[in-house]
C-alpha cells in the first residue's frame, strides 16, 4: 500500500537509504553517499506533504517524493514542454524488497496522482551509472531528454520526462 508518509516513517526511510547507499556504492554508483540524501531532505518532503511510503505488513519498504517543486537546475534543461510538471525525487526501495514491483507501483501511483491533480507531465533524473533507475524509467515509458555533466560527482546526470494523457 502506498500512503502519505508520517514523521514516524522517517527512521525506517533513513535505514532503507543507508542500506541502498551501500548497495549502490558497491556497484560503483556513487549518486548517493554520506552527503545525500539526508534526513533533512526527507523532512522537507514530509513538511511539503510530498513524501510517500510503500508499506506492507506494517513495514515501510520504500519511499518517494512526488513534488511540484523541481530541482534547482531544471529550468536549464531542454524539456519538451513548459507545462506545469511533477518531479519524482529520492526514490528508494529496500534492497531486501527489490524485484517485487515496488518502484513500478510508485511510478503508477505518481501518474495517477498527477492526473488527479491536473498535471500531465512528470520529470525526473538520475546519474549515468544508475542503470537500475534508467531501466525503471524506460520500463515506465519515460523518455531521455538531456545529459549534463556533474563535475562534483565525476559523472553525468540524465534527465527524463513523461507526458501523460489527460
Amino acid at each position: 500500500m502506498i500512503r502519505l508518509a508520517t514523521i514516524a516513517d522517517l527512521e525506517s526511510i533513513m535505514e532503507i537509504v543507508g542500506k541502498a547507499v551501500k548497495v549502490m556504492n558497491d556497484q560503483g554508483n556513487f549518486q548517493w553517499d554520506h552527503s545525500y540524501p539526508l534526513l533533512e531532505n526527507y523532512q522537507g518532503d514530509l513538511e511539503r506533504e510530498d513524501l510517500y511510503v510503500y508499506e506492507k505488513n506494517e513495514e515501510v519498504l520504500g519511499a518517494i517524493a512526488i513534488s511540484e517543486k523541481a530541482h534547482s537546475e531544471y529550468h536549464l534543461i531542454g524539456w519538451s514542454s513548459d507545462e506545469p510538471a511533477l518531479t519524482l525525487k529520492r526514490l528508494v526501495v529496500s534492497p531486501f524488497a527489490r524485484k517485487q514491483g515496488i518502484a513500478d507501483a510508485f511510478f503508477e501511483f505518481a501518474e495517477e496522482y498527477a492526473i488527479a491533480n491536473q498535471f500531465y507531465f512528470i520529470k525526473t533524473d538520475t546519474f549515468s551509472k544508475n542503470l537500475a533507475a534508467q531501466k525503471l524509467f524506460a520500463r515506465n515509458g519515460y523518455t531521455f531528454v538531456e545529459e549534463r555533466r556533474e563535475e562534483a560527482k565525476n559523472d553525468s546526470l540524465y534527465y527524463f520526462e513523461k507526458k501523460l494523457n489527460a
